[in-house]
């Protein structure tokens, strides 16, 4: 089974994290993604919305939960 990093991310979350970077005006665009932020990213939009609001975590917040420690909104 290939790791997270090495498969390609849904749409919706590579949309969610152009709006991401779009908000920090930083030139950055989801094909920057790699390594473990990507791996992240994948697992938890894997996740149904169930177990992401059990973890208090909405959809549409992977790509700040993501680089939380880089950039804050």
């Amino acid at each position: 089974m290939a790791s997270p990093a090495n498969c390609n991310y849904s749409p919706a979350l590579g949309i969610r994290f152009d709006a991401y970077f779009c908000l920090l005006g930083q030139g950055l665009g989801a094909r920057d993604l790699s390594g473990a932020r990507l791996s992240l990213a994948v697992a938890l939009d894997r996740l149904p919305d169930a177990a992401l609001r059990q973890m208090g975590i909405a959809r549409a917040d992977i790509p700040r939960i993501v680089f939380r420690d880089l950039f804050t909104l």
